[in-house]
């Protein structure tokens, strides 16, 4: 009987796990507004600050709570945990590009469940005041329109509108809610360092 010789093949996959493994691990998904969306508004709060204003309300200065972030999170608590499952089975295969899907997949389920809060949602209304308020038209360099007589010209109300859901009135604080997917402890402002 002749002895047999079978060659066979082995890949070595541990770099490749360990690089897929590291980007599950030392990678996180924030959905929020990122300080690049924080940029100053009119009036001097920024996007991050306004919508940390009007999750928990200021019942001082009469704004209620209109709770977005924290819900729409919450929304898809379920989805994530099972894209984060499927991402680690990713990972354990070397797959690295499937675990980076995963993490941006989760922040866009997240931002769009946070932005679908500003317009489903059982908020308080807005006040009628706030309904029935005509803003002052301003030019291009913020200057008040004004008519032949010299009257301010003031355009339509929210009532008039049609834009009665609070918060709704241009999107622009809901179009500021996004993620960004950053590795740990990059870029972030944390207590005790430098803003």
């Amino acid at each position: 009987m002749k002895p047999t010789l079978s060659v066979r093949q082995v890949a070595d996959m541990s770099g490749a796990i360990r690089k897929a493994v590291e980007a599950l691990t030392e990678k996180d998904v924030f959905i929020g507004v990122p300080a690049e969306n924080a940029a100053p508004r009119q009036g001097g709060l920024n996007n991050a600050e306004l919508s940390y204003l009007h999750e928990y309300g200021a019942p001082a200065a009469g704004i209620p709570a209109r709770p977005h972030l924290l819900p729409g999170v919450g929304d898809i608590k379920g989805e994530a945990a099972g894209l984060l499952k499927g991402a680690a089975e990713q990972a354990l295969k070397g797959n690295e590009a499937a675990v980076d899907a995963a993490l941006n997949r989760i922040g866009l389920l997240g931002q769009n469940a946070v932005r679908a809060r500003f317009q489903n949602n059982d908020w308080p209304p807005l006040k009628d005041a706030t309904l029935d308020a005509s803003p002052l038209k301003k030019d291009d360099e913020g200057n008040v329109i004004r008519d032949k007589g010299g009257e301010a010209v003031r355009g339509k109300s929210r009532r008039e509108k049609g834009k009665l859901n609070p918060l709704l009135d241009t999107a622009q604080l809901m179009k500021s809610h996004t993620y960004v997917v950053r590795k740990k402890g990059k870029s972030l402002v944390t207590p005790g360092s430098a803003s």
